[in-house]
């Protein structure tokens, strides 16, 4: 199919817009902060709710079980993708120093969920979270010139 000048104008236009509707890097930092913190929690409540359960679950039949597998699985690929994600996102060129730390960071909480889910205890996670938390309060505070 061959494209009229108009056309091409028109197809310009609309890929001109959608580039100005694309949040800043910042936004897309925080999204995905907010949502690993989303997921870790709900990796604190699969665990916390496995362990008060532990008895019930002779009583479950075996797609029950395999659905709560499946969804505690989705929340630990999910937690663990973010973290990967937001460590490749780091400029380590721009800053080395912070970019070091915000890594280090990241992959202390990526072995406290994978602990956690694997023992089934809670308190690493939580203290991962705690440290997003931190990570995000502090990202709020820099210049959205610096950002």
């Amino acid at each position: 199919i061959i494209m009229n000048n108009n056309e091409y104008i028109n197809a310009y236009k609309k890929t001109e817009q959608s580039m100005n509707s694309i949040t800043s890097s910042h936004e897309v930092i925080r999204s995905l902060m907010k949502e690993l913190v989303n997921s870790m929690k709900k990796i604190v409540i699969d665990i916390q709710d496995e362990r008060d359960n532990i008895n019930s679950f002779s009583t479950l039949n075996k797609e029950s079980l395999k659905n709560k597998a499946l969804k505690k699985s989705k929340n630990l690929s999910k937690s663990l993708s973010i973290i990967y994600g937001l460590q490749t996102c780091l400029d380590f060129d721009k800053a080395l120093e912070i970019a070091t730390n915000l890594f280090q960071l990241y992959e202390y909480c990526r072995e406290q969920i994978i602990k956690g889910f694997i023992q089934k205890i809670e308190d690493g996670i939580i203290k991962a979270i705690d440290i997003i938390n931190q990570i995000m309060e502090g990202w709020e505070e820099i210049p959205s010139v610096e950002k």
